[in-house]
């Protein structure tokens, strides 16, 4: 079943992932192009920003992600949650 999908900001939350537990093995820049190459793959994305953890948890970062299509980012989110995509640990 094919999906019509808009170009524009995507501004509600379905669309919207927020991913934590991304290594602290890497730098920001890194994370950043392992979750691209993973997430991409369910569909079209809009941005992926990474941030680092604040200064009271454990190093490392998180990422918050925003595809065009809510299916996309449900069908991303079912398929990745706690796997080991590209680092020795889950994310979540």
């Amino acid at each position: 079943m094919a999906e019509v999908v808009s170009f524009a900001v995507p501004r509600e939350s379905d669309k919207t992932l927020l991913v934590w537990e991304v290594s602290s093995g890497s730098t920001a820049e890194a994370s950043h192009h392992s979750l691209f190459t993973v997430f991409s793959q369910f569909g079209l994305l809009y941005s992926i920003r990474v941030f680092p953890n604040a200064a009271v948890a454990r190093p490392g970062f998180y990422a918050i992600m925003k595809f065009y299509s809510a299916r996309d980012a449900h069908r991303a989110q079912m398929a990745c949650h706690e796997k080991h995509l590209f680092q020795n640990s889950p994310v979540q």
